[in-house]
């Protein structure tokens, strides 16, 4: 029964997070933008969709409730399509939104270039110092 639980349990919490996701990006975007409608129209698709998928009607105790959750499905994979499709659609037209995405994936591509770096002279100096006591042996 504890299985059933968190199995259903980490359904839930992967819709929420996946909504949480396209929220946060909603937030970031002018309260007025219909890019922003659209990406939490997505957000709560995901949401709903992970939930209804999450109950079973053979895991109800009483047909309906189980029956009600799957219902959402339809609705909820609508949502999630007609989000991100239209999203899709205005982002491209929008050279603003393209120019600040493309901003951002330079900047987390100069992030992961930094963390790259640091971890090449962090193996290199490891090596150096293995070099240097192996010689330092050989020397004395």
């Amino acid at each position: 029964m504890a299985n059933i639980l968190i199995f259903s349990m980490s359904a839930v919490f992967t819709g929420i997070v996946f909504g949480a996701a396209f929220l946060s990006v909603a937030r970031t975007l002018k309260t007025d933008s219909i890019v922003r409608d659209h990406m939490i129209i997505a957000a709560y698709g995901f949401v709903l969709f992970y939930v209804a998928g999450s109950a079973w009607v053979s895991q109800a105790a009483y047909p309906p409730y189980g029956l009600a959750a799957v219902s959402f499905a339809g609705l909820s994979c609508y949502l999630i399509y007609n989000g991100l499709y239209f999203s899709a659609i205005l982002v491209s037209q929008d050279i603003e939104v393209r120019k600040s995405i493309k901003k951002s994936v330079l900047e987390q591509s100069k992030l992961l270039d930094s963390i790259g770096s640091a971890e090449m002279e962090t193996e290199l100096q490891t090596q150096v110092l293995t070099v240097a006591k192996k010689a330092s042996d050989i020397m004395a």
